[in-house]
């Protein structure tokens, strides 16, 4: 039922959205009406990387992006390790065939150190009542995730599936049994044999692509450069005069959310597109061709898919992000 009326709700969205831009786009654009011979122009003011992968090419550490989902199995038990439950319990390394439970989602922080989150989306992290002890026992607990909730993936040189996991307190996961990981391997980190507890092979099972991973991976700075330069160059006038010479009388432009928040938006995002946006209204006005837009992603992301704005893949746009959605349906249709 849940589900059902959010999906009643982004239909009324979408349906807002393009009463209110049909009221609006003949006054600033060209063109003699309906109907319309449109082209998309995805790729442009939201990033997708299966459109554009060579924009992802040069960040470090590229294969780990946020919402890259990994399994990893001990060496040592040849087993996976799984957050019981979906998450909310121990960390173990029980399960042959690794599936959910087994598949921690990473959101990034650097080109090596993550925070790991569950199908419950709680992340995994150090007991605080064990720490005082010595013991550090790894759970899948946290509903947000903070210092006992960092890790740092260190890859073995020669082969890099085999990793050891470093925790906040500077001390390397192990799985001496099935039925407990710890934080608390201190032994040599050069070595990286088959009956280390503190080895394991990680396997990545899926990627994401979209902006955040773009943004969020290279950073404020270079991601600034490389996306002004795309936004420049990827889509220019020259277009609009070859689809109209050719027949096409509007175009479909894709955007996120975050083009609402104009120079500023909220992180990891760059801001930036709506001065791209407002050149493609001007070049539709000179070639008599019309413009409609597609709120291509929602606060929260709407479906979990690369063009959606999403961190992790999780579906996360729920009544709370309905009044922000609305706003930039409203700073749109304006």
């Amino acid at each position: 039922m849940k589900r059902e009326q959010h999906r009643i709700v982004g239909l009324v969205l979408v349906l807002v959205l393009v009463l209110r831009l049909f009221e609006w786009v003949p006054l600033r654009c060209g063109g003699d009406g309906l109907p319309f011979k449109a082209v998309n122009l995805g790729g442009w003011l939201v990033i997708e990387g299966w459109m554009t992968p060579s924009l992802f090419h040069n960040i470090p550490n590229k294969d780990l992006l946020d919402g890259t989902q990994v399994h990893f199995k001990s060496v040592k038990l040849n087993k996976y390790l799984c957050a019981e439950h979906g998450g909310g319990s121990s960390l173990v390394a029980n399960r042959n065939i690794p599936k959910t439970w087994e598949t921690f989602r990473l959101w990034r922080i650097n080109e090596t150190t993550f925070n790991f989150r569950v199908v419950n989306k709680d992340f995994i992290g150090l007991s605080s009542s064990d720490q005082g002890e010595g013991n550090y026992k790894v759970l899948a607990g946290a509903a947000e995730p903070g210092t006992t909730e960092t890790f740092r993936i260190v890859s073995n040189v020669d082969n890099p599936r085999r990793v050891r996991i470093q925790a906040s307190n500077g001390l390397f996961l192990q799985a001496e049994n099935e039925n407990s990981v710890t934080a608390d391997y201190s032994g040599s980190s050069d070595e990286w044999e088959n009956e280390d507890p503190s080895v394991f092979e990680m396997h990545i099972i899926k990627m994401v692509q979209g902006e955040y991973q773009l943004t969020n991976g290279y950073g404020l700075e270079e991601a600034s450069k490389i996306l002004r330069n795309h936004w420049s160059t990827y889509i220019v006038e020259d277009d609009f005069e070859f689809m109209s010479r050719h027949g096409l009388n509007a175009v479909r432009i894709p955007v996120g959310w975050w083009i609402a928040y104009g120079l500023v938006p909220p992180k990891p995002f760059v801001g930036g597109s709506l001065q791209s946006l407002d050149d493609a209204f001007e070049w539709a006005l000179n070639h008599n061709m019309k413009v409609i837009l597609d709120l291509h992603a929602v606060p929260g992301s709407q479906n979990g898919n690369h063009h959606s704005g999403t961190r992790d893949g999780f579906i996360e746009w729920d009544d709370s992000k309905i009044p922000e959605t609305v706003s930039v349906v409203d700073f749109l249709a304006k």
